[in-house]
């Protein structure tokens, strides 16, 4: 019968912990890309016009998504409050950074979407990792 050693279990760390920076990256340099991109409205892909409510749709789907999965790989149940505010800041620092990219701009009903469907994962995922 095998016994773990210290060496094993430092290297599973480093693994799973490598894993999860590199999925944290990868969901950052997605979200940049969606934000930045100057123009950016999905419905114009699918031959639809602009609604605001399609926008809203967009906007916290993406943030509930991101949410759930950020959630589940870093939070688990711990820290809430701050995991909920990291996330929140962060959806409103791409919102501002948008600013600076020509086409795009900063908007309250994109910042009120990304704060509901952030809010929402958050909430569903607490009652789940109880």
């Amino acid at each position: 019968m095998h016994s773990e050693t210290n060496v094993t279990k430092v290297n599973r760390y480093r693994t799973e912990n490598l894993g999860k920076t590199i999925l944290f990256v990868g969901i950052l340099i997605v979200t940049g890309l969606f934000c930045e991109w100057p123009n950016f409205h999905p419905e114009h892909y699918f031959g639809s016009n602009y609604h605001w409510w399609l926008d809203m749709i967009f906007h916290g789907g993406y943030y509930f998504v991101i949410t759930i999965l950020l959630y589940i790989i870093f939070c688990k149940g711990r820290y809430k409050g701050v995991f909920w505010t990291a996330v929140l800041l962060s959806s409103f620092l791409f919102e501002i950074l948008q600013s600076f990219i020509p086409g795009r701009s900063v908007s309250l009903l994109d910042m009120t979407s990304n704060f509901l469907g952030i809010s929402l994962a958050t909430l569903i995922c607490s009652l789940f990792y109880r």
